[in-house]
């Protein structure tokens, strides 16, 4: 997902948003440190992103994924408003699902805080990557590498159309807690500017598994996506449409998203949420804006129960994303 690429969510070079005088670092990390623990999780994590950058809750010793997130999540989202706040809305907000939260770690990680692959330099191997597919399919024999890109892929058109179309109650049934709090804020913003964000022409050109590893606590698999579009916002206040922001060249840009379950969590044998099903009772997916679940009343987007996305962050380059690949 592109979006003023700092260098992409997309592999063409976009402005990255002015980072706060140093001086004033020490306090803001203090806060937002004194924030994580406050929703009971420990640890934290975080992305950069292009038309993504997206945040994941704390958990666990070295992990970063919260289930349950009903404080924890608050406190992050006032953390998350504070530091807008402090950069200013007025001109710089140019990415759809947040930036980095400075001081958080900036890579997922394992339990165990082995480093599961991000766009800041380590990537896994190609071995590393077989042994956590062949741990999550130890505990989960109904696993199945190309079902799950195809959930992926389908996933990853719902929160751009939820997106586009400034409608956050459409990523609901994808995003875990965490990250569905940003992306709905930021689209509230474009309503406020009576704007919206164009993608046009967007296109996979291919779906990749690049890290995957299975702890005691949750299954975690990052897939890195390489598509491409035009990229630019447009003024609603008149039938002109005016483009305020971007281009209409369509350009190559690519993104990791983390996606995290339970490690107790398996397939369903008639899909789960990305087949639009509630992983827990099977009825159809219906939730409300807290991700439960309006038939069995389970926490869905909790992550406990099936694959939820955790996290977007943006890679340096599409050249690198292809270089880097496993």
């Amino acid at each position: 997902m592109p979006v003023d690429r700092v260098t992409t969510a997309g592999g063409a070079p976009r402005p990255r948003t002015p980072m706060p005088d140093s001086s004033v670092m020490p306090a803001l990390l203090a806060t937002l440190a004194v924030l994580t623990r406050a929703g009971g999780g420990s640890g934290g994590g975080s992305s950069g992103g292009s038309g993504g950058g997206s945040f994941s809750g704390g958990s666990g010793g070295g992990g970063f994924f919260f289930f349950g997130g009903g404080g924890f999540g608050t406190a992050l989202f006032i953390a998350f408003i504070g530091w807008q706040l402090y950069k200013g809305f007025s001109n710089q907000r140019r990415q759809r699902h947040g930036e980095p939260e400075s001081g958080l770690p900036a890579q997922p990680v394992s339990q165990s805080g082995q480093l599961l692959g991000s766009g800041t330099g380590a990537v896994t191997t190609r071995e590393a990557l077989q042994q956590g597919l062949a741990e999550i399919t130890a505990h989960d024999p109904g696993f199945n590498e190309a079902d799950f890109l195809s959930d992926v892929n389908r996933a990853f058109f719902t929160i751009q159309q939820a997106w586009t179309e400034r409608r956050p109650e459409i990523s609901r049934q994808v995003m875990h807690d965490g990250i569905w709090q940003q992306h709905q804020f930021q689209i509230q913003q474009y309503l406020t500017a009576n704007k919206a964000n164009v993608l046009e022409n967007l296109a996979i050109q291919n779906t990749r598994l690049v890290a995957a590893d299975s702890d005691d606590a949750f299954d975690t698999i990052v897939v890195r996506f390489f598509a491409s579009c035009a990229d630019y916002d447009i003024d609603l206040s008149d039938d002109k449409h005016k483009v305020t922001r971007g281009s209409k060249r369509i350009e190559p840009w690519a993104e990791d998203w983390v996606f995290q379950r339970s490690a107790k969590a398996v397939t369903k044998p008639n899909g789960g949420t990305m087949a639009k099903k509630c992983p827990n009772c099977g009825a159809p997916l219906d939730l409300d804006l807290a991700g439960i679940c309006k038939y069995c009343r389970a926490p869905v987007m909790s992550g406990e129960f099936d694959w939820v996305l955790t996290r977007i962050e943006q890679l340096p380059s599409y050249e690198y994303a292809q270089q880097s690949a496993p």
